[in-house]
């Protein structure tokens, strides 16, 4: 009878994925790095889970995969299926999460460069998980992980949908409709550091909460949150609900007292202005002389960074007489989201 623990190293699931080795484990399952032996040297991650119901974490985490498929820059499904005692997913191998990278290249504090150019590209990140009709409800550094090579490696994507939250509904005409906020007291969905204050006061999470968690998770990145060495949640929500924004904001990019004036004018069924937060983090990322092309500061001692360029300009069409090469500008755009704005202005989903 198979179970977890039979998968071990070199176990071959569903004829195609053979086991490499075990990257992590929790109480309901576990994660593994396994190579596709149809394909020559192409890695992948399969999450595993206990439970085979059809209400299982890792269906629900499919399905949302399957809803992000058509957007660009996502992680992809690659497989799935169902055994005896377990099921499984299989999806693309990603990198360390962005707190992993911080402590162990041991840097105290990210500078202002890195701390806007993460902005920009989990702020990507969680605008495509909300133009498939989803809420993520726990936005947080150990959900963000980078690409694993290359320029992926400064592509930010989001992990574990286990407590996402649909926010559209299909009307009885087929037309999609932002779901009415559920009322009364919810179930405390997320992570206390880094949740709303809706979600302290169990209200209905809309796209805002994750917003609010997105520039608590950049604080606490960039210099640390002041509720940061707390643990309860009643005293994280008190610590909250007192601290004023300067106080919060100390010591971060001053664009920040903009993207927090501005959340606080949202509520659930608010489309956020996307495009109007990146301005922000870009701002920024001009004001300090930032470079798409620069090194996070986890990657100073591994190479690549100022001086990498890419082949992408050399293939692009021109005009007979146009014998420019393309502008940095131009060529970050094409290698990485979150320095276009066209996608952030762009409107998917239309509610």
């Amino acid at each position: 009878m198979e179970d977890i623990q039979a998968i071990t190293e070199g176990k071959i699931i569903a004829k195609r994925w053979k086991v490499v080795e075990k990257l992590g484990e929790g109480g309901m399952g576990a994660v593994f790095k396994v190579r596709d032996i149809t394909r020559f040297q192409t890695y992948a991650a399969m999450k595993v889970e206990g439970d085979v119901s059809d209400g299982g974490v890792l269906k629900l985490e499919a399905h949302v995969l399957k809803a992000l498929a058509p957007l660009p820059f996502c992680a992809r499904l690659l497989d799935a299926g169902d055994r005896k005692t377990y099921c499984f997913m299989v999806m693309t191998l990603l990198g360390k999460d962005l707190m992993a990278h911080k402590r162990e290249a041991n840097i105290p504090k990210l500078c202002e460069q890195t701390t806007l150019r993460l902005a920009m590209a989990t702020l990507f990140a969680i605008k495509q998980i909300h133009e498939v009709g989803f809420t993520h409800r726990d936005i947080k550094p150990g959900n963000c992980v980078t690409g694993v090579s290359g320029s992926d490696a400064k592509n930010i994507y989001l992990i574990d949908y286990g407590m996402v939250r649909q926010f559209t509904a299909k009307r009885e005409n087929g037309a999609v409709a932002l779901r009415k906020a559920r009322s009364g007291e919810q179930l405390f969905r997320g992570t206390p550091r880094y949740c709303s204050m809706n979600v302290h006061n169990r209200k209905e999470q809309g796209r805002v909460d994750d917003l609010w968690s997105w520039l608590y998770m950049l604080i606490e990145l960039h210099c640390g949150l002041p509720w940061r060495r707390l643990t309860d949640e009643k005293e994280i929500m008190q610590a909250k609900s007192i601290c004023p924004m300067d106080t919060l904001l100390k010591g971060c990019p001053k664009e920040f007292a903009n993207i927090h004036k501005y959340l606080e004018t949202l509520e659930y069924k608010s489309r956020p202005d996307y495009f109007g937060l990146w301005s922000e983090c870009f701002s920024g990322f001009k004001r300090v002389r930032g470079s798409f092309f620069g090194r996070f500061e986890w990657e100073l001692n591994n190479g690549g960074g100022e001086d990498m360029f890419t082949a992408l300009s050399i293939s692009e069409k021109r005009a007979p007489n146009d014998f420019k090469v393309a502008t940095k500008m131009q060529m970050a755009k094409k290698i990485w989201p979150y320095a276009d704005s066209a996608h952030f202005k762009k409107k998917i989903l239309n509610l």
